[in-house]
């Protein structure tokens, strides 16, 4: 609320209503009202309210496995390439690419540790990759 506050008082000084005595005043509570109201809504984002990031992608690799244990039974135990195909698939699917590149990757790249995907739409990889680095 503090956010939305400041942000009004820095938008309302465009309009001839002054709260603060000098111009650098309000146009220091615009930026910090809008700053304030982002980290907010990152904040909101990336808690454990909100299950379509990491702990949603954890959740779409293991759904991913399952199908692919499922349809395949006998490549199950095995390091099947055809397996590991399917996964990946899968995930391009549920909206994610392969993207090797995260460090936990790199000690396990096979197609079920989500640390191998990233969201394919904006936000959510921004969210999904600072969720990985604090991980």
């Amino acid at each position: 609320m503090l956010g939305a506050g400041l942000f009004a008082a820095g938008v309302l000084s465009f309009l001839d209503i002054h709260f603060f005595k000098t111009r650098l005043a309000e146009r220091a509570a615009l930026a910090g009202g809008l700053a304030l109201i982002l980290l907010a809504e990152l904040v909101f984002a990336s808690s454990d309210m909100s299950m379509r990031f990491l702990n949603g992608q954890r959740s779409d690799v293991l759904e991913c496995r399952l199908d692919a244990e499922t349809a395949l039974p006998d490549e199950r135990h095995k390091d099947s390439p055809v397996m590991q195909n399917r996964i990946v698939e899968c995930m391009k699917g549920f909206g994610y690419e392969w993207t090797p590149n995260h460090a936990r990757c790199k000690e396990a790249a096979v197609a079920s540790n989500p640390f191998c995907y990233l969201p394919t739409r904006g936000f959510d990889r921004v969210v999904t990759e600072l969720l990985m680095m604090l991980e």
